[in-house]
């Protein structure tokens, strides 16, 4: 699934690439987790970061294909107990979940371009979740590819002649389960993304 996935992506670029409008970003990313990951890890994750390209399918289209990827760190140090298929562990430990979308992009923008845009969408495709833990001396680890998706809805803030903008949005990522977790069953993964940044664009 992961290469037809990736391929998918080239397919979009490659369809895309010669589209006269376009917007590239690139944001900061606070992520809160939901009530699937909440029993493993429940802190929030201030290490996160993506990118996105969106092409719009015309110059007058309000309809932009493109692509999207991230990196979301969550950790959590806890004397709790963590079960295993042979048992359970109690004990200071470490938990970590890092988190990297790759999707497909669809939004539909409204408003005035040269003011605030306002934008409504999502992402559809995988993320990479690599699942660590830590007692000790010892560190246990899992990596799982998931098919998931997102909605979004955000906002574009013209700022100066030279073709910037404040890019603010929310997104809901949810991984459906593939796999095995640490705990031996396939899990899914969830969490609500803010994110703050730049968004470059092109007429």
């Amino acid at each position: 699934m992961k290469r037809s996935i990736i391929t998918v992506l080239l397919l979009l670029v490659a369809a895309t690439a010669f589209a006269q409008s376009k917007i590239a970003t690139i944001h900061y990313d606070v992520s809160l987790p939901g009530e699937k990951m909440d029993g493993y890890i429940g802190e929030t994750s201030w290490l996160g970061v993506g990118a996105d390209g969106r092409w719009f399918v015309t110059p007058d289209s309000p309809i932009a294909l493109g692509i999207s990827t991230g990196w979301h760190v969550f950790d959590r140090e806890t004397d709790g107990t963590i079960v295993f298929d042979n048992g359970a562990l109690t004990g200071k430990q470490r938990r970590y979940i890092n988190s990297f979308p790759l999707m497909m992009t669809a939004h539909c923008y409204f408003g005035d371009k040269d003011r605030i845009w306002l934008f409504a969408g999502g992402g559809i495709g995988t993320y990479a979740i690599i699942q660590r833990f830590e007692v000790g001396v010892f560190a246990y680890e899992k990596t799982n590819w998931h098919f998931g998706l997102y909605p979004e809805i955000g906002t574009q803030i013209y700022l100066t002649d030279l073709n910037i903008d404040i890019f603010v949005s929310g997104r809901y990522n949810y991984a459906f389960e593939a796999g095995e977790s640490l705990t031996g069953d396939a899990k899914p993964y969830d969490y609500w993304t803010i994110s703050v940044g730049v968004a470059y664009r092109e007429w």
